[in-house]
């Protein structure tokens, strides 16, 4: 969810946006549960929290994060200490179409969906050639179906506006057909999640969703690990057990390394503990397991040499770290 944990609903007591027709129109089932969950979560003064909506409800963090940005960008939802009047909600919502550009960071300015574009503007875009006919008539049958100028709109704009490759585009659609979810607005927030990630070249986005897939049998495997197969992970436990495979991109061989180091040092199968190891890890540009066992045993060959070398100063921030770690934990 970034840095913001609270965000003010700005429609309460019945109020409604003088768009609502059309916002309803474009949210997904996901959005509609986020905002009703928000609702049902806030207080006398329409404050919301929203750091544990992902597991609440049972959807990932960027599905949550992307449903938070469409009623963001709507108007709907505001930052706390931020909140606008009807007069500055009703201008927004008027706000035209150019001036809704998309930025690093989450978005898109006054919207978080992208900008709709008209049936002349999509075949100007094909005629140019800065589209391809053939991806959209591609994209059309992965999903199954005959895009509405508004599908192919959305589209158009995740390669138009946020930059991303055709072929990347229809690797997105392929992994939400995969997974039985075949609307525009799903690709969309999964595209808009990447981008805000940094995410946006072929090779990258292709190394995401293959991390993304994997996921769900990796973290099966590490409850195993964690004694935790028999019941439901905790939202701390889920949240990491996920970094490690998509954000870290981990096997399990480097995941068992950093447990064993973690009963060791710990006696205990402590999660946040692994998290600190991996997490330094991957600061130190280790990625494999033969890089960590390279690493481990330099380390050891270090300290029994007795150097005093300039990069070991970093291995002992990272002891210290894990030792404070620990100590928060009992």
């Amino acid at each position: 969810m970034g840095k913001i944990t609270k965000l003010t609903i700005q429609y309460r007591g019945g109020v409604t946006p003088e768009n609502l027709g059309r916002l309803l129109q474009n949210a997904d089932e996901n959005d509609l549960r986020i905002l009703v969950a928000l609702q049902m979560l806030a207080d006398e003064n329409g404050i919301a929290p929203v750091g544990e909506l992902s597991s609440l409800l049972g959807c990932s963090e960027a599905e949550a994060s992307a449903s938070l940005k469409f009623w963001r960008g709507a108007g709907v939802l505001g930052t706390v200490g931020a909140s606008k009047t009807t007069k500055e909600q009703k201008e927004e919502q008027r706000a035209p179409e150019s001036t809704k550009t998309a930025h690093r960071g989450g978005a898109i300015e006054q919207s978080a969906t992208l900008p709709q574009y008209s049936s002349s503007e999509l075949a100007d875009l094909i005629e140019r050639r800065q589209i391809s006919a053939e991806f959209i008539d591609e994209a059309q049958r992965v999903l199954g179906k005959v895009f509405r100028t508004y599908d192919t709109g959305v589209l158009v704009g995740i390669v138009d506006r946020l930059g991303f490759e055709e072929v990347a585009v229809l690797a997105i659609l392929a992994y939400i057909a995969q997974k039985g979810k075949k609307t525009v607005r799903y690709a969309e927030q999964i595209a808009m999640a990447f981008y805000d990630e940094g995410i946006t070249e072929t090779a990258d986005v292709l190394m995401r969703i293959h991390r993304m897939e994997q996921s769900g049998e990796m973290i099966g495997k590490i409850r195993v690990l964690y004694g935790a197969a028999g019941r439901e992970l905790t939202s701390t436990e889920k949240r990491l057990f996920t970094s490690w495979c998509e954000k870290l991109g981990y096997d399990m061989d480097v995941i068992r390394l950093a447990y064993d180091i973690t009963v060791d040092n710990t006696q205990k199968p402590l999660p946040k503990y692994t998290n600190t190891i991996l997490e330094a890890w991957y600061a130190a540009g280790l990625r494999t397991a033969e890089d960590v066992r390279r690493h481990l045993e330099d380390e050891k060959k270090t300290k029994t040499s007795g150097e005093v070398a300039k990069s070991y100063e970093l291995e002992e921030f990272f002891e210290a770290a894990l030792k404070r770690s620990y100590e928060e934990m009992l």
